[in-house]
């Protein structure tokens, strides 16, 4: 089984709570998504949770408080288990940004991965957050 961290990140916006939500310039099928990624081999669950932020987001561990961790979910259909953390942002951000991932200093890890455009805003949690992939499942525990 693959470990995954997921990522709710929120801010206090206007008086309501808001999370970080992107979702793919190219592939919009994809639907709205929540930054996550995949924990690798003898990496530490909540390194790879800041490091996935980073490479998604652009967001740094000074820009983010770990709140809790939420839940570990281990899922036969998808073949992981999802380690769920909740951040708060603790630097004001930009309302939305688009963010080419894996932005890379070098080539070599730059030519790793496919390079993606994603598109972030921020969701009030008032609202119904429909997120892809079952990345909903823990939301309630934020609100």
């Amino acid at each position: 089984m693959k470990l995954k961290a997921l990522a709710y990140v929120t801010r206090e916006h206007k008086n309501e709570t808001q999370l970080l939500v992107f979702t793919h310039r190219d592939y919009p099928e994809a639907g709205l998504q929540i930054p996550a990624g995949t924990v690798e081999e003898g990496e530490e669950i909540e390194h790879a949770l800041f490091r996935e932020i980073h490479e998604e987001s652009g967001l740094t561990h000074n820009d983010l408080k770990l709140i809790r961790k939420l839940a570990v979910f281990e899922s036969q259909e998808w073949g992981t288990i999802r380690h769920v953390f909740h951040l708060a942002i603790t630097r004001p951000q930009k309302d939305s940004w688009d963010w080419l991932t894996n932005d890379y200093d070098n080539d070599e890890a730059r030519a790793r991965d496919e390079r993606l455009v994603f598109c972030y805003r921020w969701e009030s949690l008032k609202d119904k957050v429909d997120l892809a992939g079952n990345q909903g499942m823990w939301l309630d525990m934020i609100k």
